[in-house]
Parts: structure tokens; sequence; C-alpha cells
């Protein structure tokens, strides 16, 4: 085969609706169980393979790259594929992003995710879900969920993901005032005095709701606030307006973005025209939960 061909995805955004932490690894990693979900806000995510190009991968990011070409997830999760497929020709990938970096939103891992499956669509030979899903595995523990998208579980480091019947969409207010968190310093001070847990209880009370019907807002949930609050004081505020506001809100991740959920969309955008006014320095978004079967 020869030529230039090119995949448009997009990359969707992702909260944990629920993260508890089941105690310290081996490895030194903590064992966690959440419940992820996609939302609509994504960025957009272009991949142009030149068959007759050499074998190098450029990037171009706008309106500005988070870090380095060479930490950058999508240009791993590129390299990856280039190595485990022999895959030949010139890799493009542009990025136009609009997910906060170090929000707890996984923005870098779902373009890392995006670049993954418009190769398999390119390659002409796929490796198959099997593995791709070890190749994003390996880029970080959020990139498998990516490849899954709507509502899953996560175990392990949260790259073990199982899919669950898909929610009716819901608004959902995304927000941030603090600078981006360090996630290791987040889980080392979550880990400290710890107690092992083989049975989360908030991912329990979560699947006792799905086992109830699903009736209403699903119930929310983060271990690690507490430890992100201790760092970023902005996180527990705007968890409590929202709440105020009629949201059913938690931190996502490792911080330090929050979201609230909402019966909805006015409610949604009266809450957050209210906390823009109390909180003119945030970043805030309204979006919805995004289904499985709705990708870019």
């Amino acid at each position: 085969m020869s030529g230039r061909d090119r995949v448009v995805r997009a990359a969707p955004a992702k909260i944990n609706l629920v993260l508890d932490l089941l105690g310290p690894r081996e490895d030194g990693y903590t064992e966690i169980a959440t419940v992820f979900q996609t939302v609509e806000l994504a960025d957009t995510v272009r991949v142009t393979l030149d068959r007759d190009g050499d074998d190098a991968t450029h990037l171009e990011v706008r309106p500005r790259a988070p870090c380095p070409d060479e930490r950058n997830l999508a240009v791993l999760a590129a390299r990856a594929y280039r190595t485990a497929s022999g895959l030949s020709g010139t890799i493009a990938i542009e990025l136009d992003k609009r997910i906060p970096d170090g929000a707890g939103l996984g923005g870098g891992s779902s373009d890392a995710a995006a670049v993954l499956l418009a190769l398999e669509r390119l390659s002409g030979t796929p490796l198959g879900a099997e593995r791709l899903a070890a190749l994003a595995a390996g880029l970080g523990a959020d990139v498998p969920y990516f490849l899954v998208g709507g509502l899953a579980v996560g175990r392990g480091r949260g790259e073990q993901v199982a899919a669950l019947d898909d929610l009716a969409p819901r608004p959902v207010v995304l927000a941030r005032v603090d600078e981006p968190l360090p996630t290791a310093e987040v889980y080392r001070r979550a880990r400290a005095g710890l107690t092992p847990c083989a049975d989360p209880p908030n991912i329990r009370r979560f699947f006792r709701y799905l086992e109830e019907g699903a009736a209403g807002r699903p119930p929310v949930f983060n271990a690690l606030e507490r430890a992100a609050a201790a760092l970023r004081p902005g996180i527990p505020r705007l968890v409590e307006r929202l709440a105020r506001l009629g949201g059913r809100a938690a931190m996502t991740g490792s911080g330090s973005a929050v979201f609230a959920l909402f019966e909805d969309d006015e409610s949604a955008r009266a809450a957050a025209r209210d906390l823009a006014r109390r909180e003119p320095d945030a970043w805030i978004e309204v979006t919805r939960t995004l289904p499985r079967g709705v990708r870019g």
C-alpha cells in the first residue's frame, strides 16, 4: 500500500463517578476501584499516515503544547504502535486541545487512545483489541479505559476495564480554580494510614444503585479528594458550592477539577452562571455524559 490517509477522532474527557482506594501495591502504586464516565467535552485528534514518508512522528498542538513532544502521550502512543506493528511511513498528529491539562479529566490519556485507534484503522493490518489494550496499559493507567469509553469500572491501577451498561445522558458542570496537581503526591498523601480494603464500599453502593434500576442521579465519591484538598483548597470550595447549587458533586481523578451532575440542562447552566459570578477566575464548562456508542 502507498499514499496518504487521515483519520479524525474526538478524544473525550472523563470523570470518575466513584473512586475507592483498596490499598498499597508491591510495585509502589495504589490498588483502586473506580467508575469511569466519558463526557462530551473533547479534544480533536487528527492522525495522518504518509506511507511514502520516512518513519518519523510529528506533533502539532493547538493552542499550546502541554509538555515536550518526547513526553506527550499521543507521540508515545504512535511510537508504541509503530514498534508493535512494524508500521512504515510518516505519522503526523494534530491535537486541538479543549480538555485542560492536569485536571483529572484524562485529556492526555484520551488523546493517546485516539491515536492508537486511528493508527489501527490506518495500518491495514490491525493489531486487534487484545494487543491494542496491552499497548494502552503500557502508556498509562487511564489509556485502556478510553479504548472502551462510556460507563465502565476500572480496577488495578485503573487499567483493568470492564464496560457497564450506559446510563441515560445527564448534564454535567466541570470546574477548576487551582493549578494542576502532582498525581504521585496526591496518592502518597492518600496512602498514609490507608487500611487495605478488599470490598470497596462506594463501588458497592454504585452497583447497588444500578441493581435498583439506576433511578435518579448516581452516587459519587472520590477517596483522593481529602488528600488533594490539602494541596489545593479550591477543590472542596467548588464541590461545596456546586452541591449547594443542586449538583451531585465530587473531584475527578486526582484533581484538580471537580464535576457536578444535574437533573436538567437549565439547572446545570444556571449553576454554572452562579458559580462564574462567585469564582470569576475559574475554568467552567457545561457538558453532558457521553454514552459508549457515541464516539468520534
